[in-house]
Formats: C-alpha cells, sequence, structure tokens
C-alpha cells in the first residue's frame, strides 16, 4: 500500500515512521525547508 502524509511536524513524523514499518511506500510532504517544526 503506497501512503502519502501531508504535513512535516511531530505527528506527521511518527505518522510516517509508523506507516514505513508495514511495508508499503511512504511520501511524507512538507512545505518548509526542514520537516519537525
Amino acid at each position: 500500500m503506497d501512503i502519502c502524509i501531508v504535513g512535516g511536524g511531530p505527528s506527521g513524523l511518527m505518522a510516517a515512521l509508523w506507516a514505513s514499518g508495514g511495508g508499503g511506500r511512504v511520501t511524507l510532504l512538507e512545505q518548509n525547508d526542514r520537516p519537525g517544526k
């Protein structure tokens, strides 16, 4: 399964980390230069 997460804040990063454990491809979209802000 492919997953797209919009927002690279703390919740988005945790969601991407959790989703990547399932073996699917994860795309994380963030408008800022660095995630986690």
